[in-house]
């Protein structure tokens, strides 16, 4: 790539020169040095490749894009769940050491406690579908755990990842055809990806669409000793896909994350002011070809602070985060089970209070809190913010060893890490980190709780912690201390 603001902001978004590698005695199969030459077909056991399917139709929901323009074919959105199923019997029947994920399989048993605290409480019909999703997620990132222990393998799936931030940012540009931006609709209302339960909405598609962008570039800088023209312009298309779906989607929760995502990125490259001038230049430059829709985004922007709380969608988050923070006063602890925000309300709200907020009892059942924070609070109690907690924790005290051990091979006489190319691995487990701060900054305003979105980045984290040789490292030396 030639020079200019995007190659600023690649050369410089990770604060590192490259060559940071670790040493093949601390992979797990060693015979799988030569694999990303021939393939992720060759890079594994078959159980590995139909793990690699599986991600693919999971990130890219072919099986949700197809039924809904072509209803008769509904009954095939059940073939991922069973191909799950056939791949859990093999993971089961696996000789091989598995690998567990003590955090994440406290979340899920936080949800099972509390889909049975929503039983007692009368009402789990939700909860059941909640975990029937969520189930799903687990055991997937527990398989990709056990099959996925190399970086001959793990770099299939985190180049899918990359390739569903570009997907979903051309759906993006194809729904501004669809359902196109005016005066005289409210950004907040329109459609975006109308086949896509999740990103159908500004709330979701804007968090997605800023990992995307901070993605794209850590994905590039981790490809540069390998980079091709292809992957170049693969990644220079995704980023400016994903920026502009970021704008157009107008998610003021999304411009919260990018901000955080943005800074984070900042304070970790090496030439601060090249940036600043870079993100400048971009700015006059939108303003002057795009005018009506950069001052009706920055007029959006504006309302965070012009509405407050006071009014607006303000007043909305506030009027469903007193009712959060009521159901957890009524059961601090526990909470009120998974799920349960809604059927919850009717029990902590009087029938007058009903009827002043606006609410019916049918339309305040089918409410959520729109904060991951305050449903947490609400549905799981204190037990539920503590696992949480830890799960959080857990996420980027693992990324920084992850990166600490790349740095701690950087230069030794092992050279580059079998598997990738040089710079690969802590340039990708920065992009991981900042997806996951992007989406915990924006679960504040929309919660992604029970998203896929949150759920994928912490298991391709922990999957990188494991392929990189860097949870052996950390056991080492805790073991020699």
């Amino acid at each position: 790539m030639s020079g200019g603001p995007t190659r600023v902001i690649i050369d410089n978004a990770t604060g590192t020169t490259g060559g940071v590698q670790a040493s093949a005695s601390v992979i797990a199969g060693s015979a799988d040095i030569d694999e990303p030459r021939r393939g992720w077909r060759a890079a594994g056991p078959w159980p590995y490749q139909l793990v690699v399917i599986l991600w693919f139709l999971g990130l890219f929901a072919p099986f949700k894009l197809i039924p809904y323009y072509i209803p008769p074919t509904r009954p095939l959105s059940w073939l991922p769940e069973l191909l799950l199923w056939l791949c859990a019997i093999q993971w089961i029947r696996w000789p091989g050491p598995k690998h567990g994920y003590p955090a994440y399989t406290g979340f899920m048993l936080l949800m099972i406690f509390g889909t049975g605290v929503a039983f007692m409480l009368g009402n789990w019909g939700v909860a059941r579908e909640t975990i029937r999703y969520m189930y799903q997620d687990y055991l997937l990132g527990l398989i990709t755990l056990t099959f996925c222990t190399t970086l001959a393998r793990a770099r299939p799936l985190l180049g899918l990842y990359f390739g569903s931030f570009l997907w979903y940012g051309l759906w993006g540009l194809i729904s501004l055809k669809t359902s196109p931006l005016s005066e005289a609709v409210n950004p907040g209302a329109r459609r975006i990806i109308a086949w896509h339960p999740d990103f159908d909405n500004r709330d979701a598609f804007g968090p997605l669409m800023v990992a995307g962008f901070a993605y794209s570039i850590y994905y590039l800088r981790a490809n540069r000793a390998v980079r091709t023209r292809v992957r170049s312009i693969g990644g220079v298309l995704s980023m400016a896909l994903s920026l502009l779906g970021f704008i157009t989607s107008f998610g003021r929760g999304a411009f919260l994350g990018f901000l955080v995502a943005t800074t984070s990125m900042w304070l970790r490259s090496r030439r601060k002011l090249a940036i600043v001038i870079a993100v400048a230049l971009v700015v006059v430059a939108f303003s002057f070809v795009a005018p009506q829709l950069a001052s009706k985004y920055l007029a959006t922007m504006q309302s965070i602070t012009g509405e407050g709380m006071e009014k607006g969608t303000g007043a909305d988050r506030a009027a469903v985060w007193s009712i959060a923070w009521r159901e957890f006063l009524s059961s601090p602890i526990v909470g009120v089970g998974t799920a349960d925000y809604g059927p919850a309300g009717l029990r902590v709200l009087g029938r007058e209070e009903i009827g002043v907020g606006g609410y019916t009892r049918g339309s305040l059942f089918e409410r959520v809190p729109h904060s991951a924070p305050m449903r947490i609070l609400a549905e799981y109690g204190l037990v539920g913010v503590v696992i949480v907690l830890v799960l959080v924790v857990d996420f980027f005290r693992t990324n920084r060893r992850i990166r600490r051990h790349a740095a701690d091979l950087s230069g030794s006489s092992a050279g580059d890490m079998e598997g990738s190319p040089a710079g690969y691995v802590p340039a990708v487990a920065l992009g991981l980190r900042v997806v996951f701060l992007t989406f915990c900054v924006s679960s504040i305003f929309y919660e992604l709780l029970y998203s896929s979105l949150f759920w994928n980045v912490i298991v391709l984290n922990r999957m990188l912690y494991i392929a990189s040789g860097a949870q052996l490292a950390f056991q080492d030396k805790r073991d020699a201390r």
